[in-house]
Parts: structure tokens; sequence; C-alpha cells
């Protein structure tokens, strides 16, 4: 019963849109005239201007002091670029061309240059931290929305889902591995070179200038168990209930892993400088494997070294 129900809200929303967000295009983008406004997305998010301006107080996003990246790709140029509070007046426009995921949703025009969801590229942009990365240590929560792992597929819609989980999941994986194993090699050369220059030796495979990395990153990768009632369409289905079951659902498991803390309760070797943890079904377990200073030990999945 609760998927009939989430396949009748995605239907809704397909075909009258969604109260405060969007609204469909009439007549569809396929009957517009070319490089006419409604000839390029199925929906028009005007409406969701309107609610931002009126719920979110952009003068305090601008005033700090939380830091506000907003991930978004060009249009023309395929580029990833992020609209920072701290070097930007963000303002609802940043925020709509951070969402405007197509063939659904138009591209936003920011100073004159389109703009598409950064999702297109990168559903999960650690490389914003990176770009920028404190020197101190620093603790990331990537929030994953899919999961790669899931059942064999017995309808054509669940082939659809398993395809978007798939699809999603194991890019955002890839990233967080290419950024542990980027860091950490970063971290062993600058080791290599300073106990180069203490012995006053030259190694050749050692750069001139090697971009030191000591501060220690823990990136905890959270990701999202979906229940039995999902569709393949639930990325666009916003009934109550299905929303408050995920916010539950991530209000659990962020809650386990404050209580564990595994930044502060797993040293760190001192081979390595970054460190992933992952929390799945209410098990926090860290890669590579990390013996806690207080409990048990974790059972190495694979390195992130």
């Amino acid at each position: 019963m609760h998927k009939l129900a989430n396949i009748s809200s995605n239907l809704e929303a397909l075909a009258f849109g969604q109260p405060n967000f969007f609204t469909p295009r009439f007549p569809n983008p396929y009957f517009a005239v070319p490089g006419a406004a409604g000839a390029t997305s199925f929906y028009d998010t005007t409406p969701l201007r309107g609610t931002l301006e009126r719920l979110a107080s952009f003068d305090l996003i601008n005033a700090g002091p939380t830091r506000l990246s907003l991930g978004a790709t060009k249009v023309v140029s395929g580029e990833v670029v992020f609209f920072d509070n701290t070097r930007h007046a963000i303002g609802p426009e940043h925020v709509m061309a951070s969402g405007s995921l197509p063939p659904g949703f138009p591209a936003m025009a920011v100073d004159g240059e389109l703009y598409w969801d950064g999702g297109c590229v990168s559903n999960t942009p650690l490389e914003a931290v990176l770009l920028d990365q404190p020197a101190e240590h620093t603790i990331v929560f990537m929030i994953d929305l899919w999961t790669a792992q899931g059942a064999v597929p017995r309808t054509m819609d669940e082939v659809l889902w398993r395809q978007k989980q798939i699809q999603y999941a194991s890019r955002t994986a890839q990233h967080i591995d290419a950024v542990a194993t980027k860091l950490n090699l970063q971290h062993a050369l600058s080791q290599q070179s300073a106990a180069s220059r203490a012995a006053r030796t030259v190694d050749p495979a050692v750069p001139s200038e090697v971009a030191l990395q000591d501060a220690r990153m823990d990136i905890v990768h959270i990701t999202y168990q979906p229940t039995a009632d999902q569709i393949s369409s639930s990325d666009a289905e916003f009934s109550r209930r299905s929303i408050t079951a995920r916010r539950d659902a991530g209000y659990r498991d962020l809650k386990r892993a404050l209580r564990e803390a595994p930044w502060f309760t797993r040293d760190k070797p001192e081979a390595l400088c970054a460190l992933v943890h992952k929390v799945k079904d209410g098990e926090v377990t860290t890669l590579p494997a990390i013996q806690p200073t207080t409990g048990g030990a974790v059972t190495m999945k694979r390195s992130a070294a």
C-alpha cells in the first residue's frame, strides 16, 4: 500500500507539479519554439524563487559566520563551479542554479552564464572542501541518498531503480576513495621530503616542492538505506510520509555517528592523514581498519590509502 501511495504521489507531481516549487510547462517543451523559455525543461521553477525569498534570510547567509558553498555546472563548458558566500553575494538564483537538474528544470542564469545542477558532474562535491582545506583537523560529513548494494531486480521498475542507485552511489564512493588516496599520497610525499631534508640528501623521486598535507581529515560517509516501498522515481516523490521517513533515517544515522565519534575515538596511523568512516544500517566502519581507543576492533573492508 505504501508503494502504491508513492506511485500516486509521484504521478501527481509529474502531472501537476509541486506547490511552491515547480509547475508543468504548457505547452510541452517538445512543441515549443526552439530557444523559447519553455523549450528546454518540462517544469517552471519560478515558484521556488518566491519560496526562497520568503523563507531564507540571504542577508544572514552572506553575513556569515556559517560558510555556504553551492555547486553548479556551466551548461556551455560542463565545468563545475562553486558559489561561495565568502566570495559571492548569494541570492535565490545561486541556490536555484545548484538545483536546476535537467531535463526537468531549466538552466538558471547567473551573471550572464547558464547553470545546471552541480550533480550533473558530482552529486557529492567533496572538492569544495579541498579547494580551501582548513589547516586544522577537518571532519567532513558526506550525506549519500543512494546505496550501491541492492537486491536483484524482478520488475522493470526495480531495474530502473537499481540503475539509478548504482549510477549515483558508485560515483560517490569512487570520489571519496580518490580524495582520501590523494591526501594520503601527499602526506606520504611530505614525510619523505622532510626525511630527505633531515638527512641532507636529495631523492629524485620526490618533487622539489611537495604540497604539504599533515592535517587530519575524517570523511564520514552516511548512506541512506531505502525501504521496500521505494519506486524508481523516488527522487521525484515528495509525499509528506516519504519526506518524514527519510528525515528520520538521516537523524538516526547522524546520532549514531556523533555518539561513536570515530574522528576522536579511533587513532590515525602515522602514515595516513585521511580516514573514511562509513555509516550504514546503524553500523560505523572505518577504512582501513582502525582500532578504537575504547571499544572493539573495526573490520577492514577496503583501503582508502
